[in-house]
């Protein structure tokens, strides 16, 4: 491994940077690619940072306060080889599978922490120019030292959370919403393991859609906020009131995009064993097999019957009449719904920003 490393940055014109990074060592074998190199650096880091944590922690969180860990219990409980990431897309049946996972006895669930949400703060600040500042305190001048810190803050408060997490059981997260800062997510944890929860692009349009509708589980102003605050950050000057159907549907399939080719590029750097792609068409159609699929894969321990019995309570099916449908949380769990629910036009805006994840994803549903 290298003995000596050094990155210089040189400011050569004004807004013009020259960089050079240098790293001199000796090996017995193979001399390591550069990528793989600076990968296997990065992991280093975050070993060292991650036992420095680890070191300095001699006493349980929240000692002394209503409900403070078991005895023997630190802060260090919760295993990052034991925490699995579900990411995709919204209103891809995320809540159904993490809640299946995360019910088997000493398995945790989180749902929505919005890591990637935070992560991605800095992503919003990309195109003002602040990415390679070093007065930019999430800065890439600086990219190991926050990364490491942002992993530090995600244990600390998970491990508040939940107090009495065994290390040897699994932390299921759910954070669909934080889709767009996967590579950074998994960059910070790349021991953890991933869930890459696909589904058709017009039935999750169709199902945010119906989030929209002003008496929905969800409502109008907050969607609508929401999507008004990306086309902003994109450069655009629409405010809710201003923009049509067809501009909200196609914001609404650009976001899509962006949630899943994060994920799609966070999953192929991911190692293999540490990670498995579902499609929610599948889960559906088979959920007790897939499921179960899903937990081989990752090597994460359920008892069978736990399981089954899970899959079986949290079956569409079972959930009372008056709380799934239109408007409601739990909608319709009908793949290909979509034909019903979108106009022509909200198909073709879909299809032509979303066409290459379908036609990878999906070669026979589209033309």
């Amino acid at each position: 491994m290298p003995a000596y490393r050094n990155h210089t940055v040189l400011e050569i014109a004004r807004g013009v940077r020259a960089f050079f990074t240098l790293a001199v060592g000796v090996t017995r074998g193979e001399v390591p690619d550069p990528d793989v190199l600076q990968g296997t650096l990065r992991a280093e880091r975050l070993a060292r940072a991650e036992r420095g944590l680890r070191t300095q922690r001699s006493v349980p969180v929240n000692a002394g306060k209503a409900g403070a860990p078991e005895a023997g219990v630190t802060s260090g409980s919760i295993n990052p080889e034991k925490m699995v990431w579900i990411l995709g897309s919204p209103r891809t049946g995320s809540t159904w599978l993490s809640e299946i996972l995360g019910e088997p006895r000493g398995h945790a669930l989180w749902k929505e922490p919005f890591f990637g949400v935070v992560l991605n703060f800095r992503n919003n600040l990309a195109h003002r120019g602040y990415i390679n500042s070093k007065q930019f305190l999430l800065g890439e001048p600086y990219r190991d030292v926050w990364v490491a810190s942002m992993r530090r803050l995600f244990l600390d408060v998970g491990q508040a959370k939940f107090p009495n997490i065994s290390p040897r059981h699994h932390l299921i997260i759910k954070e669909p919403n934080g889709s767009m800062s996967a590579p950074l997510i998994l960059e910070a944890f790349p021991e953890s393991k991933l869930i890459f929860l696909m589904r058709d692009s017009r039935d999750v349009m169709a199902s945010l859609l119906d989030a929209a509708q002003n008496d929905s589980w969800y409502g109008y102003d907050k969607f609508e906020a929401s999507v008004a605050e990306a086309v902003r950050r994109g450069g655009g000057s629409d405010t809710p009131l201003d923009r049509s159907d067809d501009e909200l549907v196609g914001q609404l399939a650009r976001n899509y995009v962006n949630n899943v080719s994060a994920v799609k590029e966070a999953y192929a750097r991911h190692p293999e064993g540490a990670k498995v792609m579902i499609r929610y068409e599948d889960l559906r159609a088979a959920p007790r097999d897939c499921v179960s699929y899903i937990c081989d894969s990752l090597g994460i321990e359920v008892d069978s019957e736990q399981l089954g019995q899970a899959v079986e309570r949290r079956a569409f099916e079972r959930i009372p009449q008056e709380h799934r449908g239109q408007g409601k949380f739990h909608r319709k769990a009908t793949p290909g719904g979509w034909r019903e629910d979108l106009t022509p036009a909200q198909v073709r805006v879909v299809e032509e920003i979303t066409g290459p994840l379908l036609r990878e994803f999906y070669p026979d549903s589209i033309q």
